[in-house]
C-alpha cells in the first residue's frame, strides 16, 4: 500500500466525477460534473464524488486519514 500506488490509479482516472447533489444513485447530467484531482482534494469532506473507484481497500483507509491527504500536493 503506498501513495504512489493510489496517485498513480487516480491518474489514470485523470478525473473523478462529482455528484452535485450528494446522491450517487442520482445519475442525471444536470447531476455529474467532472472534477480534477486537485478540486477533489480541496473538497474531500464536502462534496461527493468517485475517488475510490479501483482503489483497495486498505487504500481508501489510507485516503480517508485527513493527515495522509494533507501530505498532497497537486499543480
Amino acid at each position: 500500500m503506498s501513495t504512489s500506488k493510489i496517485l498513480e490509479k487516480w491518474r489514470a482516472q485523470q478525473q473523478f466525477i462529482r455528484f452535485i447533489d450528494g446522491n450517487t444513485n442520482n445519475n442525471t447530467l444536470q447531476n455529474l460534473e467532472w472534477i480534477t484531482i486537485k478540486e477533489a482534494m480541496q473538497h474531500f469532506d464536502d462534496w461527493v464524488f468517485d475517488w475510490d473507484m479501483d482503489l483497495t481497500k486498505k487504500e481508501k483507509k489510507m485516503v480517508l486519514n485527513p493527515e495522509w491527504r494533507a501530505g498532497l500536493f497537486f499543480r
